[in-house]
């Protein structure tokens, strides 16, 4: 029982970081920082071999919905603005 640890992979701190960036998102800039660190963590997990790929991925897909949502908020706001003047 004392070797469980020792014997499952570890998680990647930069791909649960990359997640939690997403998920609270902040406008926009949490999401490209979560899929800034997605992508390193991706490269760092292929290196090492540690676990948290599924981590990694989640973090990335979210980050991009966050970008495109803050992307189609900056267009839409703008366009709304110029067509009501």
């Amino acid at each position: 029982m004392a070797n469980d640890r020792a014997t499952s992979p570890r998680v990647s701190l930069i791909a649960f970081t990359s997640l939690v960036c997403a998920l609270i998102w902040l406008s926009g800039v949490g999401s490209l920082c979560a899929v800034i660190l997605g992508h390193l963590a991706l490269r760092r997990l292929r290196r090492t071999g540690h676990g948290g790929r599924i981590v990694a991925v989640v973090g990335l897909v979210l980050g991009y919905a966050g970008l495109v949502a803050a992307l189609v908020l900056l267009v839409g706001g703008n366009v709304s603005v110029q067509g009501g003047s």
